[in-house]
């Protein structure tokens, strides 16, 4: 086989490729739009009256690791004090932070140390010191520990928490004020939850105060509007139609709600990889399909949490790697799961997508980008077929992002206006044609460190949402 057989080869198997992803991302937009529909209009008939008379509720733990958080931690503590919920408990983990978050932390709030035994059930660093407080009757708890990293702070979280369910979340992130309520309301239904996902949307645009959005300001910077667009495919399509079959492999890190003793089963967070969000939902998938134990993992749309994203490329490039070395990891440690009927839909149908269409997309779309261009100049290809390519690629992806601003926007209308509707609709046909390429290569840089990363705290640059 010569070279012209060869690219020829993988322009035809790009192209079949191209046709079966786009064809995933129709049927999924399709499938996840009825969904949210059906999803929405039961939630304006049945309302939240069995939550609201605060007898039927469960109480919840709420952990935020912090590592040198001092520039948002105040506000987001502040955030947390309003949220709209019977009974909720704060445990701030501070995971050896270099700058002043603890003083913060311990003078804003006024703070005592107190000493109580801790029923270790996951293996996790050691408690230097634990300082407790009532603040606007909330329990919160300040634990400062030795640094090991996120997964570490989080496991000492669950050690320290008093409740059966507890909430994960990064100390950047806001929780809007009704998003507990919301949350919570698959384990009112159901004693088979075991944990539950809430939406993420981005906060770089918004002044939110006591867990209320204030003003949202028209996005500006190109870089924010490409990972809104991005978050609005995510959270409003994928998840959603994920959701509907039990399989979904990602709660982010930024905001879920957990069975303790589910979590405890599997041992918690695992300390020596990145994404320690996917890693514990395939464990617990793992864990109750094993053992053929009734469960289901939960996707709320309407709880929302907001969260900083990167204005710099250069911050962006970092969170896009680390991201893709922890489904590395993630996908790696649990390849026995790949195809196999006793997993059900999360081995047949969730776990190869991840695998063929999640990651090792970047590879795939670099690779046939770079062997179509070559194809044209060098005469293998005509222009017609260039252009039919290029149509091809752009339409499928530009259709999935307008459908998921459109819903959010009917959906959400606190959240975009309509001027920034239209602007996002024009900026998504810029979105799949840069900004994707742009992320891909950041994603293929992830290859060479899927084996022996270890996760350390992302270095994100924070500002006030205040």
């Amino acid at each position: 086989m010569d070279l012209k057989q060869i690219i020829l080869f993988i322009n035809f198997f790009f192209l079949v490729y191209m046709f079966l992803y786009a064809t995933y991302v129709f049927l999924n937009t399709m499938v996840a739009s009825f969904h949210l529909d059906d999803f929405f209009i039961k939630k304006s008939h049945m309302g939240y009256s069995e939550l609201n008379n605060r007898e039927n509720y469960i109480p919840i733990s709420i952990i935020v690791p912090a590592y040198n958080e001092e520039v948002t931690i105040i506000s987001s503590i502040t955030s947390l004090l309003h949220l709209r919920y019977p009974k909720v408990e704060i445990i701030i983990v501070n995971d050896g932070s270099k700058d002043s978050t603890m003083q913060k932390v311990l003078d804003h709030f006024e703070l005592k140390e107190v000493k109580r035994p801790i029923h270790k059930q996951i293996d996790c660093k050691d408690i230097n010191r634990i300082y407790e407080g009532d603040v606007e009757g909330k329990r919160l708890v300040l634990v400062d520990k030795q640094n090991g990293g996120k997964s570490d702070a989080l496991n000492t979280g669950i050690n320290v928490s008093r409740y059966p369910l507890f909430i994960c979340m990064d100390a950047d992130s806001i929780l809007q004020y009704d998003s507990l309520e919301k949350i919570v309301v698959p384990f009112l239904e159901s004693d088979d939850v075991v944990a539950v996902g809430g939406n993420i949307k981005v906060a770089n645009q918004a002044t939110i105060k006591d867990g209320r959005i204030v003003k949202i300001d028209p996005p500006k910077k190109w870089l924010v509007m490409f990972q809104m667009i991005e978050y609005f495919r995510v959270f409003l399509m994928s998840r959603v139609a994920m959701n509907g079959l039990n399989s979904n492999l990602i709660i982010s890190g930024a905001f879920g709600l957990y069975n303790k003793k589910a979590v405890i089963k599997v041992g918690g967070y695992t300390t020596d990889v990145m994404g320690e969000d996917m890693d514990l939902i395939v464990k617990l998938h793992c864990y109750y399909r094993k053992n053929n134990l009734p469960y289901h993992i939960e996707y709320v749309p309407d709880a929302i949490c907001w969260t900083q994203v990167p204005e710099k490329i250069s911050v962006l490039k970092s969170q896009r790697r680390r991201w893709h070395i922890g489904m590395g990891q993630a996908l790696f440690s649990h390849s026995f799961m790949f195809f196999r009927p006793m997993y059900g839909t999360v081995g047949m149908i969730s776990y190869p997508y991840f695998v063929l269409f999640e990651y090792i997309t970047p590879i795939l779309e670099i690779l046939g980008i770079l062997t179509v261009t070559l194809s044209f100049f060098f005469h293998m290809i005509n222009l017609e077929f260039l252009i039919f390519f290029l149509i091809f690629y752009m339409v499928f992806n530009i259709v999935a992002s307008w459908i998921s601003i459109i819903f959010c926007h009917y959906l959400f209308s606190d959240s975009l206006s309509l001027k920034a509707v239209f602007k996002l609709l024009a900026v998504s046909v810029f979105e799949c044609i840069g900004y994707r390429q742009m992320c891909s290569l950041f994603r293929i840089g992830a290859f060479v460190g899927t084996r022996k990363g270890k996760h350390k705290w992302g270095n994100m640059e924070r500002v006030s949402m205040e």
